[in-house]
């Protein structure tokens, strides 16, 4: 995969002339001082971004605007900050949140991810009447099912009397099958 210097088409130089890390930033950035002094007297060496949240999903994120070449968009922060901190974003992934915190933009909570590891990164859905990842009632048999997915792909691990022995097999199964990326709350 290509490693890209940019993000959105605005290369990382001019995204380190405006912007640092600040981790005592609630987004984890703060803007650079620039040549406008009105803009330095508004903004410099203070927090950049806001808390943005999805009208689909409710998913919040911290957001910054940046304009260059005359175009203003508002990117997420957390991609602004892998890409400050390693130099490089990986076409096609997405930057996780190790902790499930979207809003924790900590150098260190920040990953590269397929799209399939930062969904095995996702906390429990709320529509999960088990109360675990990867454990379903199975009616026809009446007893606790253990299913998972990896890359598209179903993985089956039996069905179980006890709630509990499906619990223990799933957390075993999401090691194996997601690794790091697995979450089990």
């Amino acid at each position: 995969m290509k490693k890209l210097k940019s993000i959105n088409g605005i290369p990382l130089p001019y995204i380190k002339s405006i912007l640092k890390i600040d981790p005592l930033s609630p987004s984890g950035l703060a803007w650079l001082p620039r040549k406008n002094m009105q803009f330095n007297s508004y903004c410099a060496n203070k927090a950049a971004g806001g808390q943005h949240k999805s009208t689909v999903n409710q998913y919040k994120s911290w957001v910054v605007p940046i304009s260059y070449k005359n175009n203003k968009k508002n990117y997420t922060c957390s991609r602004i900050i892998f890409l400050l901190q390693n130099g490089y974003l990986t076409e096609g992934k997405q930057v996780d949140h190790k902790d499930g915190n979207s809003l924790n933009n900590k150098v260190n909570n920040l990953r590269e991810s397929t799209f399939a590891q930062n969904q095995h990164n996702r906390k429990i859905q709320k529509n999960n009447t088990s109360g675990h990842k990867g454990v379903y009632w199975h009616k026809k048999s009446g007893k606790w099912m253990v299913r998972m997915r990896k890359n598209g792909k179903a993985y089956y691990f039996g069905t179980y009397t006890n709630k509990e022995d499906a619990i223990k097999v799933a957390i075993e199964a999401r090691k194996k099958l997601h690794g790091n990326f697995g979450r089990d709350e």
